[in-house]
């Protein structure tokens, strides 16, 4: 495939797939404790990530990133259900931004149509349009699917600036709130803590382009550190407009961050400016639903290269050099479980079913991640204890992520659809790895 992404393209790939602050507003109701729980999910958690993913790409180039990397550590099986997961977390994931955008979107149109974030037909009306739209773009080859991605990025990074302007005018004018040090309960806390893990996930990204980048050498080094700093000082800039602006028992899980822009919109006399702010957040998240939608989608491309699945999705299309069945795959599945969330649940039960999952589903590769960075020969000391860190606190938040929050009304109802959206996919991956290799499993 051909080599079309520079540095400033790395960045803003990095940038669009971890700044998502769709995820703030579910983990912002912990008074200034929120603060630190970023912090310490940035230490424990991403700095070991980055250290495993520069380590990993030097030894192991290629396409294919987490998949590739467990393959060659702990063999075919486990490279698969690496890559299996990584994929459909990215299944669910997607939903996810697409539910977001869409109640982004709403207040586009002000106040007036800010109720529509809770309509189905008008989600899913955004959510399959966006969908369609993202695919047929990155059909069309990295070299046009990488625009959406970098305006996304540029979008999240406005995005931020902007959240942090409302939270110093209220602060200016005397209308921000006054949070507690600490909110919440220790399980609530352990279950954020696991999701703000999963918030810091995405430099891996261009390891799975690993054969569409100019200077692989060169510039992934210097994308991960760059985005590094710029995720952390993001989540905290978001979190702390949060605190200022909305109570937690107020903040909605969908449209918080909006609430926010709006509350200091409003406090600034400035309502006017929320319809634009609300396009600009769009733009990000809609970039995000893209790079998450285009970067997965070589894990089958790769797997169906090595006939772990069917090898029709390691095809590429003879004008354009991409993935285009997997590319297509990926859209058909992802377009069905939006239906499913919508269907008979409300949008925000939707919203928070698919977000756990896929928390769950993308933090089971960096388990493989971790101890092949822990096992590496070559590895040096620094990178061992990274390794072992890393390990713990991914365990420590898949286990988290299943703690009932003081919300969840029925806890086995809540623990039958975490268990069910975890186990099905994973059941159903293993069930198509054994088809194709019979003889490995037996």
């Amino acid at each position: 495939m051909p080599r079309t992404l520079g540095l400033t393209d790395l960045v803003l790939l990095g940038t669009v797939a971890i700044v998502n602050v769709n995820v703030v507003p579910p983990v912002g109701g912990f008074g200034r404790a929120t603060l630190l729980l970023w912090l310490v999910a940035w230490a424990a958690f991403f700095v070991p990530e980055a250290i495993a993913v520069l380590a990993l790409s030097k030894r192991y180039p290629g396409e294919g990133g987490v998949y590739l990397w467990a393959r060659e550590r702990f063999g075919g099986l486990h490279g698969f259900i690496s890559g299996w997961c990584y994929w459909t977390n990215s299944l669910f994931y997607v939903p996810v931004l697409l539910v977001y955008l869409a109640g982004v979107l709403a207040y586009a149109g002000g106040t007036r149509t800010a109720g529509l974030v809770d309509n189905p037909w008008y989600v899913g009306i955004v959510a399959f349009g966006w969908l369609a739209f993202i695919t047929a773009a990155n059909i069309r080859g990295m070299g046009v699917g990488k625009w959406i991605n970098n305006l996304g990025g540029a979008g999240g990074l406005a995005t931020v600036l902007l959240v942090a302007l409302a939270a110093a005018v209220a602060r200016a004018t005397g209308t921000a709130t006054t949070p507690a040090l600490v909110a919440g309960t220790a399980f609530d806390m352990a279950g954020a803590l696991g999701v703000m893990c999963f918030a810091f996930i995405g430099i891996e990204l261009a390891s799975t382009m690993s054969d569409e980048i100019r200077h692989p050498e060169r510039d992934v080094k210097r994308s991960v550190i760059i985005t590094g700093v710029i995720a952390l000082l993001a989540y905290l800039l978001v979190a702390d407009a949060l605190i200022a602006l909305v109570a937690p028992e107020e903040l909605g899980a969908i449209q918080g961050v909006m609430q926010a822009v709006h509350q200091g919109a409003e406090a600034a006399g400035a309502g006017w400016m929320v319809a634009p702010i609300a396009i600009v957040m769009a733009m990000s998240v809609g970039g995000s639903a893209s790079a998450w939608f285009a970067g997965p989608s070589r894990i089958p491309f790769v797997a169906g290269l090595d006939r772990a699945l069917p090898a029709a999705l390691g095809r590429v299309h003879p004008k354009w050099g991409s993935p285009y069945v997997a590319l297509i795959t990926c859209g058909a599945i992802s377009a069905a479980l939006t239906a499913l969330s919508l269907a008979g649940s409300t949008v925000a039960e939707a919203y928070q079913v698919l977000l756990r999952a896929a928390v769950v589903l993308n933090l089971v590769p960096f388990v493989y991640v971790f101890l092949a960075l822990l096992t590496l020969d070559t590895a040096r000391l620094f990178e061992r204890v990274a390794g072992a860190v890393g390990a713990l606190v991914t365990l420590a938040g898949i286990v988290a992520v299943f703690l009932p929050t003081g919300d969840v009304g029925t806890v086995w109802v809540f623990e039958l659809k975490m268990t069910a959206g975890v186990g099905v996919p994973i059941a159903v991956g293993l069930w198509l790895y054994a088809r194709s290799r019979p003889v490995e499993l037996a």
